[in-house]
């Protein structure tokens, strides 16, 4: 939930209270919350990964590699300049965003046919992110990251409500 927080107030304090976080960049809260991202999967692995078989994998490896792909390079960029050239910026901008669509998409379908959690956090997560890029067009590209931010406070609400709930394997009809 604390990365959906920093989504979230992050280009807000930076454009209505830039004087409220002296010395931080809204880029580089962005970083953070990138890097809480994997903690919050792996909330979400521990919870449906016996339920969900080798697509839940795959969605599950892809979506912790794309935000550390994407705040590694965009670390390396706003911290160190253009000290490794541009290949830590192209795995940012190309590689690390197709991780995290690709990502969250196969770990949403995985999410829907475990069951363990709402059918909504499914589609949540196969939807969150091609919206937020769909709506970062037209309004502002700050709103990509107030929209996703939102999706992963639900999210996180949701993991949050099934704690102490064990994951159960689902019947099968033989």
């Amino acid at each position: 939930m604390t990365g959906g927080v920093i989504f979230v107030a992050a280009p807000l304090f930076s454009r209505y209270f830039p004087q409220a976080m002296p010395g931080f960049s809204m880029e580089a809260l962005l970083v953070v919350a990138l890097l809480l991202l994997p903690l919050g999967m792996v909330g979400f692995h521990a919870l449906q990964s016996p339920s969900y078989g080798r697509l839940g994998r795959a969605g599950f490896w892809m979506a912790l590699a794309g935000p550390v792909t994407v705040a590694l390079g965009a670390a390396s960029y706003l911290y160190l300049g253009n000290v490794f050239g541009t290949s830590l910026v192209w795995l940012a901008t190309a590689v690390g965003p197709l991780l995290l669509v690709a990502g969250f998409a196969l770990y949403g379908v995985a999410t829907l046919q475990a069951r363990v959690l709402p059918r909504w956090c499914g589609v949540a997560f196969i939807v969150a992110l091609p919206v937020a890029l769909v709506l970062s067009i037209p309004l502002s590209f700050a709103s990509l990251f107030i929209v996703f931010g939102l999706v992963w406070l639900a999210l996180g609400y949701a993991l949050w409500s099934q704690r102490g709930v064990s994951a159960q394997q689902p019947s099968r009809v033989r």
